[in-house]
């Protein structure tokens, strides 16, 4: 019963042509991306012969998600300002959330995810983890598969908005698992595994609400449950979430994070999300 709804959810996504409806610049940058040799302004001459993805990717560099004391206005500009380990995230990303944005619930996700990102760059600075952009990505991709159950289990998903605001509700990874018997991270974790990410990305999105269970970057799965908590903390969350998850509390602890350190990591949320915001 649970392979047979696991299996139909991927096949109905997959017929609306899912994650294989990639533009092709994208899967070129993808696949320049595999070599150490690629540079900058060769990725961003591949980018620059798709307007549409151009003028998003610019839009998302300018939006908060990075410092910068003037916006990027190329394309030359915004991938220097990115950089190439978060570039791989954003070319899965972004076409995804566009292509599906008018799906009930899928701009709260993006919202969401953007907000994440932020928050895991600023935690992963706050704590020195040594691969900050890898962190940025998990944060940006760690709910993609709640576009999966948008999508092609449109009923369920809104059944869990109307719900969202019950008593005594499960939070929604929970109550994926219990209804469907998979959730929205082990969707994630596929994902990532059908794009190569490394094996530390692949665990950090499908462990970010139990990142106790991960194998190979605890750490990393444990930032992104981290910055996913302080962006709804903070009011970025999606309609069938309003739970800060009580296991926040030894995810700090984890890290390192002290009450002190936690609340300069707040405010720095509070004010580069609310740029974000602001932007948008």
């Amino acid at each position: 019963m649970v392979t047979d709804e696991h299996d139909r959810i991927f096949e109905d996504f997959e017929r609306e042509n899912g994650f294989s409806a990639m533009p092709e610049v994208v899967s070129e940058v993808l696949f320049a991306l595999q070599s150490s040799r690629t540079t900058m302004h060769e990725i961003g001459e591949i980018i620059k012969r798709d307007p549409g993805f151009a003028t998003r990717l610019i839009q998302y560099v300018n939006s908060g998600a990075y410092l910068t004391a003037n916006p990027a206005s190329s394309i030359d500009q915004a991938v220097r300002i990115i950089g190439l380990g978060p570039l791989k995230g954003l070319c899965l990303g972004i076409p995804v959330f566009s292509r599906y944005k008018h799906v009930l619930g899928v701009r709260e996700i993006w919202a969401h995810s953007r907000a994440t990102a932020i928050c895991c760059q600023i935690v992963s600075e706050a704590v020195r983890f040594p691969e900050p952009d890898t962190a940025e990505t998990a944060g940006l991709l760690h709910d993609i598969g709640k576009v999966v159950l948008a999508v092609s289990a449109g009923n369920f998903f809104l059944s869990q908005i109307q719900i969202a605001d019950a008593s005594k509700r499960d939070p929604d990874w929970k109550q994926e698992k219990e209804l469907l018997g998979f959730n929205h991270c082990f969707i994630g974790g596929w994902f990532a595994r059908k794009f190569k990410m490394p094996q530390s990305l692949v665990d950090a999105i499908l462990w970010h609400h139990e990142y106790e269970k991960s194998r190979y970057g605890r750490d990393l799965a444990c930032l992104c449950m981290v910055g996913d908590q302080i962006a709804s903390a903070i009011g970025l969350t999606h309609p069938d979430d309003v739970f800060v998850d009580p296991g926040l509390v030894g995810a700090l602890k984890h890290l390192g994070i002290d009450d002190e350190l936690f609340r300069k990591i707040l405010t720095h949320s509070l004010e580069r999300v609310g740029r974000m915001v602001a932007y948008d």
